[in-house]
């Protein structure tokens, strides 16, 4: 079976969005807010994947808007968690860890959005914790976790066998202007994070879905980032 991804929004304005990866069987990548997870399920279900089709629930970084519903949905589906190994203590200790804003917008939703859903969270031990670039191959998806660092020092990235990336918060669309890729409005390390996304490039997507706007093409990315077609080794089929 062709594996695909297939977004899941998660509310009215589609401002927060998980992505389902289909193949034999189907990978989760990222769960919302806390209390998200009846919302997952069911459009989960609309898109004709059952509980018992998940796999493995892949979290792109430890921020609470990716791992809030993971706890829940493991423990209620008995499906594993993968996360990688920095960003672990996240979901341990059931919160964000620091945000370093990279713009405006970032120093005003802070207060807001740090500590927002926490109360709801019952901290958990991830499964899986992923240390360099995971085949996803026993989990019914040809696909590969690949470390992307920058937003957060664990970040991680899927890029299918098809070309398709699911970047979590690498890559975000603006607060208001959704389809234009751009930088998250936080980041721990941005000149690691730009080091992130022409690794990424050099893989040679065919488009790029995010949990915040897009998706995106390859070229649009690359144009933002300011990376010309010369500055980008890549390594397709590799």
């Amino acid at each position: 079976m062709r594996t695909r991804v297939i977004r899941i929004p998660l509310d009215p304005l589609e401002i927060v969005n998980a992505h389902v990866v289909r193949g034999e069987r189907a990978v989760l990548v990222d769960t919302g807010w806390p209390g998200s997870e009846p919302v997952l399920l069911k459009r989960l279900a609309e898109t004709g994947v059952r509980p018992e089709d998940l796999s493995l629930i892949l979290l792109t970084h430890g921020h609470v808007d990716h791992f809030g519903a993971a706890g829940g949905l493991r423990q209620s589906l008995g499906v594993p968690v993968a996360i990688h190994r920095l960003d672990a203590d996240s979901p341990r200790r059931g919160g964000n860890p620091p945000f370093h804003a990279t713009g405006w917008a970032g120093r005003i939703l802070a207060p807001f959005l740090h500590d927002r859903g926490t109360h709801r969270l019952k901290p958990f031990e991830p499964d899986v914790l992923i240390d360099g670039e995971m085949r996803l191959d026993d989990f019914g998806v040809a696909a590969s976790a690949i470390p992307t660092p920058g937003h957060t020092p664990g970040c991680v990235s899927l890029l299918t066998d098809g070309g398709e990336a699911v970047v979590g918060d690498l890559i975000m669309g603006g607060l208001i202007r959704r389809w234009r890729p751009g930088y998250p409005i936080y980041a721990d390390d941005l000149d690691r994070l730009r080091q992130s996304v022409r690794l990424l490039l050099e893989r040679s997507p065919r488009i790029i879905h995010c949990a915040h706007g897009g998706p995106f093409t390859p070229e649009r990315v690359a144009r933002r980032f300011g990376l010309m077609q010369s500055d980008i080794r890549t390594t397709a089929g590799t």
